[in-house]
């Protein structure tokens, strides 16, 4: 299966991303959904969250108060990775059953707000990421979520910065005009990009063999390549990425299938071409 981050500041409309992909047939593991549901009433997870916090973060329902949780740990950096330490490892776990339980050709999006912050980008075939604005971000949130001015610059600011989170984008989707244009952008990656790039990946085939690395997408190929094969000896020489690995048939499901020629791998990505050297570790 093909395996895609998603992930995009506040308000910046990575829900509305992953709803048109879900309309092409992508499988959308939306990680906010599964925190709200590991910290449902009679949950392990909202035991030790009342545990941690006390009675007062529940409301009369006796369901989590998400307003006043949300009030003890922001700006309370300690509280903050406690409440993370709870809720995170259980959203990791019903996130990997449900992507295990995709079909083999599958085109699986893991909408994850965090994606960034938490350093999983390598562990995708490719990451999207929904940019906005910091000023379209906040009229969104006043006007969808309710905030003051005030809270949605808040937080806005306590996420990662804008050029992080773009350092980390295979695709990068603005989203500062409407709905309508944002789904054409959307429909045209799917066509063009990910349909494809799934199934390159089924098939081991690859789109460009003949095509070089370019610079600008090296840093997150390097990234990919050191996460699936365990090794940090990745370089690029005159457009070809060389990898010191005994584990180059880890490659072909990393979505980098051998070349035609059988001279190295390339990329099954149709909007990422690379050429990769494989050298025996220590040889």
């Amino acid at each position: 299966m093909l395996l895609i981050g998603l992930t995009g500041g506040i308000g910046a409309g990575k829900s509305a991303v992953a709803a048109r992909l879900a309309s092409h047939g992508a499988t959308v593991v939306d990680s906010d959904r599964l925190a709200r549901e590991v910290v449902a009433p009679g949950t392990e997870g909202l035991a030790e969250i009342v545990s941690a916090f006390g009675d007062g973060v529940l409301g009369a329902d006796g369901a989590l108060d998400r307003p006043a949780l949300g009030a003890r740990v922001f700006g309370d950096e300690e509280a903050r990775r406690r409440l993370e330490g709870i809720i995170h490892p259980r959203v990791r776990q019903r996130s990997t059953a449900l992507i295990a339980a995709a079909a083999p050709d599958a085109v699986v999006i893991n909408d994850v707000p965090l994606l960034v912050e938490v350093g999983l980008a390598p562990t995708y075939h490719l990451v999207i990421v929904v940019d906005a604005s910091e000023e379209t971000r906040v009229q969104r949130l006043v006007r969808d979520r309710g905030m003051t001015p005030d809270q949605a610059y808040a937080r806005i600011r306590a996420q990662v910065g804008d050029a992080e989170r773009r350092a980390a984008a295979d695709s990068l989707l603005r989203n500062d005009s409407s709905l309508d244009d944002l789904r054409t952008r959307v429909d045209a990656l799917w066509h063009e990009r990910l349909a494809p790039f799934e199934e390159n990946v089924r098939l081991q085939r690859v789109p460009c063999p003949g095509a070089s690395t370019s610079p600008e997408d090296y840093p997150r190929i390097a990234a990919r390549l050191a996460h699936v094969l365990g090794t940090d000896s990745v370089s690029l020489d005159g457009g070809v990425v060389r990898v010191e690995t005994d584990r180059a048939e880890a490659l072909g499901p990393a979505g980098f299938p051998p070349l035609p020629d059988g001279r190295g791998h390339g990329s099954a990505d149709p909007g990422r071409p690379a050429r990769i050297a494989i050298t025996g570790a220590g040889g």
